[in-house]
């Protein structure tokens, strides 16, 4: 069934009903009058020809102006507020321009390529903010950055801790003109900023009437720093040259000193504590044990001694030249000596500059018991060389060896310094003479081999043993820099090298140390010491343990619980032998041991001694004998004796650690 729309009763039909013309045609006719219709509503309102009309004669009669249209009249052209006008050329006339303050064209550019504008005015604030270490960076007066004054709230922060026992007590901290003051509380810390830069401050607190005190010395430049007070207190007294650096280090805690002849310390803990002064390129170590509160320890500390002398091994002479301070390239030389030794003749006197000196001036006899403990030293009254272990101490001392080119350098120091280790041969009692015992009066035994010499030593007691490489080295490096010569027997005597053999005990009469008798007619007949040391060179070899050759290849070892015969197995090897001959050269290592290194010297050149070597394993004798002449000397050096063999004119000296 159809229906009507809304507004204008049009038929709608439905999908059931008959397509019906006349309802359609109705339809068409409806819509036909209602365009009608509006098309003549629209031209009964706006005709538009009478509307232009209307339009010119109000703007003509003058009652609608342009800029009720919102135009802009060409009187007000070019005038404030109004519009800019063309000009002929189709821009703004510069008249009607408003004033502007610009750089001229190129100004820019000028400015902005110029090498020197920007630099010039950076630099000029750059110099304002320069200042120096420890200093603060702030404004200034005249509002610039720069160095200023450290404000009061300080530098350097440190903290403070307490033991438990000072809570609710007082504290004090002082140091470089300030002073600061608080309460332990139950945080048993507390914060204070400090002013000064190297500066030590002193942290005090008083229980039960006892005051207790800490310190703890700034650095170059403002840090956070600690310090704990305990209820402890020591002191330490450093005895060092005026001037002197001093720290005392435990840990983690450093205090710092400048030495007026003593640095005194006060510690708040126990244990070991390291002592180091420096004065210059000067060093001196030690240290002082605290074991309890209350006590009060010293120590004195002197500053190194260092000798050394430069062998030019390009140059045949035997003689070595005496390094000083300002010689040495090595820096190590801290003294020099300007008079040069004079061994003694008989009875006679002798003198060396070396005297006054460690390790030199320690070299001295003593009587040893089985223990290894000196029972008495010359000038007791129970000193005597018919004692079973009459033996020269030698002193702990330090060495560097250094090689440039041909120039070989040799020091010796009597105190540790950077760049110089502890000899092994040092510290140690080496017989005055030569087996059995080391005694005054008996002759020499000969005819044994070295594996029966070092039974027949450690049969004495724990600590003896043979004469060894290391202790035979350390000798040489004395000698040598104390002589600058390698011609022992031209400097101190020949030794008995043309006759046979002596007893022990023939030096008895001397009254120096070093030099030769003249017992016997020709002096390649008389004994010779050196530093109370009978015979090292001439009468008889003496077996060196902890050294062993298999042909060339040469090993030494330090430890007498390794020596062993025909083996490197615990042993280092320190380089090659050369053939047999005249010692040219040598090889020495950083520790102070040497061995010959090649031949083809003389019995006046280089170092006028004579190496031996041969195939196979081999061990060492030293020295040279009655009947070796020149051969003989401190540095001749047998390497060409087998282990089973036993001589007539090969004995033994002992040796026992300190």
């Amino acid at each position: 069934m159809a229906s009507k729309t809304t507004n204008y009763g049009l038929n709608k039909h439905s999908p059931q009903d008959f397509y019906n013309v006349e309802a359609r045609n109705e339809n068409w006719d409806k819509i036909d009058t209602e365009l009608k219709n509006n098309v003549d509503a629209v031209n009964a309102r706006v005709k538009t020809a009478e509307l232009a009309a209307e339009v010119k004669k109000v703007v003509k009669d003058g009652s609608l102006t342009a800029s009720d249209l919102g135009a802009v009249s060409a009187a007000d052209k070019g005038k404030a507020g109004g519009i800019a006008g063309l000009g002929a050329d189709g821009k703004v006339p510069a008249v009607q321009l408003p004033e502007m303050n610009y750089e001229s064209k190129g100004a820019v550019d000028t400015h902005n390529t110029s090498a020197s504008a920007h630099n010039a005015l950076f630099a000029a604030k750059q110099d304002k903010i320069k200042g120096k270490k420890g200093k603060y960076v702030g404004f200034t007066a005249d509002n610039t950055v720069g160095e200023v004054d450290a404000p009061a709230s300080g530098g350097s922060r440190i903290t403070l801790t307490f033991a438990t026992d000072f809570v609710g007590q007082v504290w004090t901290l002082k140091g470089g003109g300030e002073a600061y003051t608080g309460t332990v509380d139950s945080s048993k810390t507390a914060t204070v900023s400090v002013l000064g830069i190297n500066t030590t401050y002193t942290l005090s607190a008083a229980l039960s009437g006892t005051t207790y005190t800490t310190e703890v010395t700034t650095k170059a430049y403002y840090t956070a720093l600690a310090v704990t007070l305990e209820k402890f207190q020591s002191t330490i007294t450093v005895t060092v040259d005026s001037g002197s650096t001093v720290t005392a280090t435990l840990g983690s805690t450093v205090l710092t000193k400048t030495s007026t002849g003593t640095a005194v310390f006060t510690v708040g803990k126990a244990g070991t504590w390291a002592i180091k002064a420096t004065k210059g390129d000067q060093t001196a170590e030690g240290t002082v044990s605290i074991t309890a509160s209350g006590q009060s320890k010293s120590l004195t500390l002197s500053y190194a001694n260092v000798f050394g002398v430069v062998w030019d091994t390009s140059n045949s002479s035997t003689a070595l030249t005496r390094l000083t301070p300002s010689t040495d390239p090595y820096g190590l030389v801290t003294k020099s000596v300007t008079t040069e030794p004079k061994p003694a003749v008989g009875t006679g006197a002798g003198s060396s500059p070396f005297d006054s000196f460690m390790p030199w001036s320690g070299m001295k006899e003593c009587n040893l018991n089985n223990a290894g403990a000196a029972t008495a030293w010359k000038g007791d009254s129970g000193f005597s060389r018919s004692n079973n272990f009459t033996m020269v101490f030698i002193p702990e001392f330090y060495v560097a060896a250094k090689r440039n080119g041909t120039k070989q350098y040799f020091y010796v120091s009597d105190k540790p310094k950077t760049g110089m280790t502890k000899h092994p041969g040092s510290g140690k009692y080496v017989g005055r003479y030569t087996v059995p015992g080391s005694k005054s009066g008996v002759t020499s035994t000969v005819n044994i081999t070295r594996t029966t010499a070092c039974s027949n030593a450690k049969k004495n007691g724990d600590k003896w043993h043979l004469y060894d490489f290391a202790t035979y080295c350390a000798i040489i490096f004395l000698y040598v820099v104390e002589f600058a010569d390698w011609n022992c027997q031209k400097k101190i005597g020949p030794g008995i090298t043309n006759v046979s053999m002596h007893s022990n005990g023939d030096t008895d009469n001397m009254k120096y140390h070093t030099g030769r008798t003249n017992d016997w007619a020709g002096d390649a007949q008389n004994p010779v010491q050196y530093r109370w040391i009978e015979n090292l060179w001439g009468n008889v070899y003496q077996w060196v343990d902890g050294f062993n050759a298999n042909g060339t290849a040469a090993y030494y070892c330090t430890d007498p619980s390794k020596y062993a015969d025909d083996t490197a197995t615990g042993y280092t090897n320190i380089g090659t032998l050369p053939a047999s001959g005249w010692i040219k050269d040598l090889t020495v290592t950083d520790n102070g041991l040497l061995i010959p290194k090649t031949s083809g010297g003389s019995e006046t050149t280089y170092v006028p001694d004579y190496a031996y070597s041969d195939p196979d394993w081999r061990v060492l004798c030293v020295g040279g004998d009655w009947n070796e002449g020149t051969y003989a000397g401190l540095l001749s050096f047998n390497a060409s004796t087998s282990s089973s063999g036993s001589y007539s004119n090969v004995s033994a000296r002992l040796l026992c650690e300190a």
